[in-house]
């Protein structure tokens, strides 16, 4: 009776053993976490302009695609901008109309006054000749002489008038300056006009929406959120014992609080380079003399699996849900 006594508690504490044995070899190649929430890509919605709200696509919780109008603001004001930049720009193309007929009358004038220059230095010439020979009298030369001065004079004068011209004309056709700075005006204000409608960005979730219709917005002041659902992952925050074998790759179980019946499947994605105390607000000051070793836990991204099991979106992850990660470090 002893013997067998003896003999079970013999196999009992043998067994024990090996199941204590591959318990904790089971932990050491199987690190797990119950620090761990479902993240997601989360953009803030804001519009580029500043106006009142006239319609209000969505509503909270709403599920919307890239590319939808989430809401309008007035574009009148916007609207009577760009008809003014269009003016301007119809302004600026008769104004360079304008300047090029400038250019072509000031270069008319000069080929006219080159004629005439011409003219002059002939007839000097000839008064030059002829006052050698004693046949014209000296007022006559000193006629001709001056006429010549004031022909190249006016040559001079209409040359500058000509690049007068041209300098203010620039450049011709759309590469005009003056073209180009209207042209400019009113692509912004065509882009103003347009950014009255704003648009999703990426598909998600509606979430933290509290405007209303009337509401005045100012531009690039967050008015909601849109939650992605093209990306999950699960930040884990492990122990710094439990990272000796941890690396990119390996595979990882999830299980969601939030669906209790449910694994999903993933791969570790990255590691921390810090813990999550170096970056918190008030960070540990450990040179103080009060220091006490307290295990770190370090971020750890796993990324979730596409699910295929789920079509119609009946149970869709949730940002910031709890869970419980498992990773297997023997590969």
């Amino acid at each position: 009776m002893r013997f067998r006594r003896f003999s079970a508690v013999l196999v009992f504490s043998l067994l024990s053993g090996v199941a204590l044995i591959q318990y904790f070899s089971y932990k050491d190649s199987h690190p797990s976490t119950e620090d761990a929430y479902v993240q997601a890509h989360i953009v803030n919605i804001a519009s580029r302009v500043s106006g009142p709200v006239i319609k209000l696509r969505v509503s909270e919780n709403d599920y919307v695609n890239k590319g939808d109008v989430l809401f309008e603001i007035d574009p009148s004001v916007f609207d009577a901008i760009v008809q003014g930049a269009l003016a301007n720009y119809e302004i600026a193309a008769q104004s360079t109309g304008a300047s090029d007929a400038e250019v072509g009358v000031a270069k008319s004038t000069l080929e006219e006054r080159k004629v005439t220059l011409s003219r002059a230095k002939r007839a000097l010439e000839r008064a030059t000749s002829l006052a050698q020979s004693k046949l014209i009298s000296e007022a006559e030369f000193d006629d001709a002489t001056a006429t010549y001065a004031e022909a190249k004079a006016s040559v001079a004068s209409a040359s500058a008038d000509l690049r007068r011209a041209e300098s203010e004309l620039g450049a011709k056709g759309e590469d005009n300056a003056r073209l180009r700075e209207a042209s400019a005006e009113r692509t912004t204000a065509e882009l103003d006009l347009a950014f009255t409608k704003v648009i999703a960005p990426v598909s998600g979730w509606v979430t933290n929406l509290s405007l209303r219709e009337g509401a005045m917005v100012i531009a690039r002041r967050s008015q909601f959120s849109i939650v992605e659902d093209s990306e999950w992952w699960v930040e884990a925050n492990f122990k710094e014992t439990d990272l000796k074998s941890m690396r990119p790759g390996q595979q990882a179980t999830i299980e969601v609080d939030m669906y209790p019946d449910l694994t999903f499947e993933g791969h570790v994605e990255s590691l921390g380079a810090g813990s999550g105390a170096v970056f918190s607000l008030l960070p540990p000051e450990n040179a103080t003399g009060n220091w006490v070793k307290v295990t770190q836990r370090f971020p750890v991204r796993i990324s979730i699996k596409s699910r295929h099991d789920d079509p119609y979106d009946i149970r869709p992850l949730r940002v910031g849900a709890s869970a419980t990660v498992t990773v297997d470090v023997r590969e």
